[in-house]
């Protein structure tokens, strides 16, 4: 009798399985910047032994600052760029980048959740959700710069970590600070802060967070295509007297999501 019972629970949760369809991952783990390809087995499904099925996918189910995939197009209509392809009998890929996929920078994706459809809506899938974004992992190094990708409406971070200077003035520089200079889409300078004091995460790590707009006063409709930063200081001189020092102008462009 119990073998009985387990080989119907066994049946049962196959059944579920394959009504549910099957969704695999390469690379299995993934970051909002990598590319990733999702292969979705629909049998079982509304959609087993159809040729056109379209993905339809949202991002940070259930955790607030979600959005509409830019493929999705409209329910009735969905947009050729959503279109999957097919592998196999009942067997469909897709491939997308988070940040491109749904317009959002790194730092604002969580996670994510899809369905598949047909391209009039008459026919879809479960929920699949929600799949998470690993945070991305940085390299150290001298200077650096959290996210890697952002725009200019993002909190954006700048990093100093003296232990890995390599210019000796660098390495004994103290009072440290940064200076910060944003530009328009043409290039032009359009606001520069000096002197903006500097958090001291360790003895060897220091670092400035910022949105533009608080920094400096944007122009109305103005809109930021990168920004450069210079961490400054002190050293002693032979005399043992305070001597202004800093380190490279380092450009960052920012990314448009949308």
């Amino acid at each position: 009798m119990k073998r009985l019972i387990l080989s119907i629970l066994f049946c049962l949760s196959t059944a579920f399985v394959f009504a549910q369809g099957k969704v695999t991952f390469s690379p299995a783990a993934f970051t909002a910047e990598d590319e990733v390809t999702i292969t979705l087995d629909v049998t079982g499904t509304p959609l087993a032994g159809l040729d056109d099925i379209y993905i339809w996918a949202f991002s940070n189910d259930g955790v607030g600052g979600g959005k509409d995939a830019l493929t999705n197009g409209q329910w009735g209509s969905s947009s050729d760029k959503a279109k999957m392809q097919k592998t196999g009998p009942n067997l469909f890929t897709f491939k997308f980048t988070g940040t491109t996929l749904f317009g959002q920078s790194p730092a604002e994706l969580i996670n994510f959740g899809f369905l598949a459809k047909t391209k009039d809506g008459s026919k879809q899938t479960p929920d699949y959700k929600p799949f998470k974004f690993d945070p991305l992992v940085f390299v150290p190094s001298q200077f650096r710069v959290f996210p890697a990708k952002m725009d200019y409406t993002d909190v954006t971070t700048v990093y100093f970590q003296q232990d890995l200077a390599t210019d000796q003035n660098l390495q004994r520089m103290y009072n440290i600070k940064v200076n910060l200079t944003f530009y328009d889409a043409a290039g032009n300078a359009v606001g520069t802060k000096t002197g903006l004091v500097t958090t001291k995460e360790s003895a060897v790590l220091f670092s400035y967070a910022f949105i533009p707009e608080r920094v400096i006063t944007l122009p109305a409709g103005t809109q930021l295509s990168k920004f450069t930063y210079q961490f400054t200081g002190s050293i002693k001189d032979a005399s043992g007297a305070d001597v202004s020092t800093s380190g490279p102008v380092t450009e960052v462009v920012y990314t448009v999501f949308n």
